[in-house]
């Protein structure tokens, strides 16, 4: 399933332009409550992500094509290229950027808890 939502209707997490593609989700075995959730999505020259949290679940995000900046509440920022990963702790206070002239496009990997949102959009950090 992909889309982009309209400005008025975005999902929490997601800039405008941004397209997210559904590959699965599914029942963590032997986790009755927890999901394993997987997506695509593909990140256009300057978009800003708001910053946001995801409820209580873990993140594994690669890097396909493109440079994402990620930004993280107490840890700063840090360029991550084509063919390199990150994890996100859960509750991680975070929005990525764009600043380059081509999309980031991402494979992402999420284990949730099948109550809570995928996103929450969140203040953003009080700088120092």
């Amino acid at each position: 399933m992909m889309w982009t939502l309209p400005a008025g209707a975005r999902e929490a997490g997601v800039a405008e332009g941004v397209t997210r593609h559904e590959l699965f989700t599914q029942p963590m075995a032997g986790e009755p409550g927890e999901d394993v959730v997987t997506d695509t999505y593909s990140i256009p020259p300057g978009a800003v992500l708001p910053w946001h949290i995801h409820p209580d679940a873990h993140e594994v995000s690669y890097i396909l094509s493109g440079t994402l900046t990620l930004e993280i509440e107490g840890e700063g920022s840090k360029r991550l290229e084509a063919g390199e990963s990150f994890y996100l702790h859960p509750n991680a206070v975070h929005r990525g950027l764009n600043e380059g002239t081509e999309p980031v496009k991402l494979f992402v990997v999420r284990i949730k808890p099948k109550d809570k949102p995928l996103a929450v959009n969140v203040a953003p950090p009080k700088s120092d």
